[in-house]
């Protein structure tokens, strides 16, 4: 009987430690011999989701923004000896919450407790290496991405292979139950023919493998690689081409416009000011801030984002546009702000409105609809219901409570074109010299000077009438050293004579155009932000892009969020 009393009490006391060892390996992050527990699956909304209030009401009465991080996983989060809480999430949370003024309480959340905790209003937003993926769309709402990480493939230093299309034969090892091993089976899946892969309980055990030689590589999200490596870096190199991209954004409740808006705004201000930056290059140093996944939108203003300039109530939409443009008896998609040109209109403005057109069309196939064209305001043809979406426009925080944006299909922005054989890079190099500006140009001119100011260099201007002459006052009468204007005005005389003309290296302005979408219709926008990112995966922006966007530079790497290619019923890859 004694016998049967004791074993009965070990079984309970190994029960109960079970217990409590759960949480804190919930997360696969600070390397450890625990086995990991498995990637948590998507948290269900109530049945009625639909919040009363904005998240931003509670912020403004109490001064205080509870923010969900993860607590063992640098170096994003971490808990340190002091019992502070560290880390890039951290100090992300801190710069939101000096900006708007109040004070920032930190929840400790895993990655199995942190989604609940935001639909449960125990937390305000979650800033906790959340990657944005598709699936979570259904249940939460993200910003712009502040980080773009990745899971990447480790290799012993002296392997050969510069590509993933290298390791054909070979064998990789990951992480089971971590979002490492999604990312190997899906990369296997769609592209890793002749890859075998083997699963391992630890990263220490997969890097351990892999310096014995028993594997040929290791896939892991690109910190924890590093980590586990940092003891003898010359040891390995991590491959630049990612097995999956990464996208970290914060989290916030589903269809809280406002909440979204003072998130991303805010975001913009801290980029604006370089706070963003330099906190991003403090964790990570070396690797490029990702600048086109944090568009900087006009009038973002000189002072920071506040609370207290939101409204707290959440304004649904009368109509979802998703069900009105896919399910009705004939798809229609009704498009507002594509304008016709005059036959002598320049050929930038051309050239932006084919691209509009094809951009309209791509997204038209994909879906299986027709296009009708609405004429008149486009930002108030898409409030009165008339238009599903509108082209042309700027993003623009001042239309920010009147409609949505897309994220951004086109990148442009004031440049410096200089004939290909005169040795002029900035500014510093035109001392008394001419600066040709276009008459079409709005105040290029007011611009120019202002950078000419700002390293102290006085310059003279010349005003050339029509864009197309600009390679006569270049090269032929030289009635100017160099030509300052936006670039959709400056790539057209480039690609018209190759060879003659080129850019100077530097964007003095970045300016976004996307498509702007009816507020807070987040299936609708999320339809369209998909339809977008397929798009740029595939080359089909890229492709639309080349007659406005400078041949020799890299495209813009606008935001893509993994996830199923499938959505709302339609396949929206090719």
């Amino acid at each position: 009987m004694k016998r049967i009393l004791l074993i009965s009490f070990l079984l309970m006391l190994m029960l109960i430690l079970s217990m409590m060892v759960l949480p804190v390996i919930g997360q696969e992050a600070v390397p450890t011999l625990v086995p990991p527990t498995l990637v948590p699956t998507t948290a269900q909304p109530s049945e009625d989701a639909l919040r009363g209030q904005s998240a931003v009401a509670r912020i403004q009465s109490e001064s205080v923004v509870r923010v969900g991080i993860l607590l063992n996983e640098p170096p994003y989060g971490v808990l340190d000896i002091r019992g502070e809480v560290t880390g890039y999430d951290a100090d992300v949370a801190r710069a939101l919450a000096e900006a708007w003024s109040v004070e920032v309480e930190f929840v400790h959340v895993t990655r199995q407790s942190a989604i609940e905790a935001l639909l449960q209003d125990r937390v305000d937003m979650l800033i906790a290496a959340q990657v944005h993926r598709r699936e979570l769309d259904e249940v939460v709402e993200f910003s712009h991405s502040y980080r773009i990480s990745s899971q990447s493939l480790m290799l012993r230093a002296d392997d050969g292979a510069v590509s993933l299309l290298n390791m054909v034969g070979r064998k990789v090892g990951y992480v089971i139950g971590t979002e490492a091993e999604q990312a190997t089976q899906a990369w296997l899946a769609s592209s890793g023919q002749g890859v075998t892969s083997q699963a391992y309980y630890t990263i220490d055990q997969a890097y351990r493998a892999l310096l014995a030689s028993e594997i040929d590589g290791v896939v892991g999200r690109w910190e924890r690689l590093r980590r586990v490596s940092s003891n003898q870096p010359e040891a390995v190199k991590i491959l630049d081409e990612p097995v999956s991209v990464e996208p970290f954004a914060i989290a916030v409740p589903r269809q809280d416009v406002a909440m979204r808006n003072l998130v991303n705004r805010t975001l913009q201000y801290l980029v604006e000011n370089n706070r963003l930056v330099e906190l991003h290059e403090s964790y990570f140093p070396g690797q490029d801030f990702p600048y086109d996944a944090i568009p900087l939108w006009d009038n973002i203003g000189d002072e920071s984002p506040q609370p207290g300039q939101y409204s707290t109530d959440i304004p649904y939409p009368q109509q979802y546009r998703a069900a009105q443009v896919l399910m009705s008896g004939e798809r229609v998609m009704r498009v507002a702000g594509l304008a016709e040109l005059p036959e002598d209109a320049p050929e930038s403005d051309k050239r932006v409105l084919a691209f509009q057109q094809g951009l309209i069309t791509q997204i038209a196939e994909r879906w299986g609809a027709r296009v009708e064209l609405v004429p008149g305001d486009p930002i108030e043809a898409l409030e009165n219901g008339a238009a599903d979406l509108a082209v042309g426009v700027p993003l623009d925080w001042s239309l920010a409570d009147r409609v949505d944006f897309s994220q951004p299909v086109l990148l442009h922005g004031d440049r410096m074109l200089r004939p290909s054989d005169r040795d002029i890079n900035s500014f510093l190099d035109l001392r008394g010299r001419w600066v040709g500006v276009i008459a079409t140009d709005g105040n290029a001119e007011e611009r120019a000077q202002e950078w000419a100011d700002s390293v102290n260099v006085q310059v003279r201007f010349f005003t050339v009438n029509f864009a197309d002459n600009i390679i006569t006052v270049l090269t032929d009468s030289q009635n100017a050293d160099v030509i300052f204007g936006d670039s959709l005005l400056l790539v057209p005389q480039i690609q018209n004579n190759p060879g003659v003309l080129e850019l100077t290296d530097r964007w003095y302005s970045r300016e976004y155009m996307g498509l702007a979408v009816p507020r807070n219709d987040i299936d609708f926008r999320l339809l369209v932000d998909y339809t977008l990112q397929e798009m740029q995966r595939d080359g089909t922006l890229s492709t639309l892009l080349q007659p406005i966007f400078p041949a020799d530079e890299d495209m813009p790497q606008f935001d893509y969020w993994p996830g199923r290619t499938e959505y709302l019923g339609l396949s929206l890859a090719p």
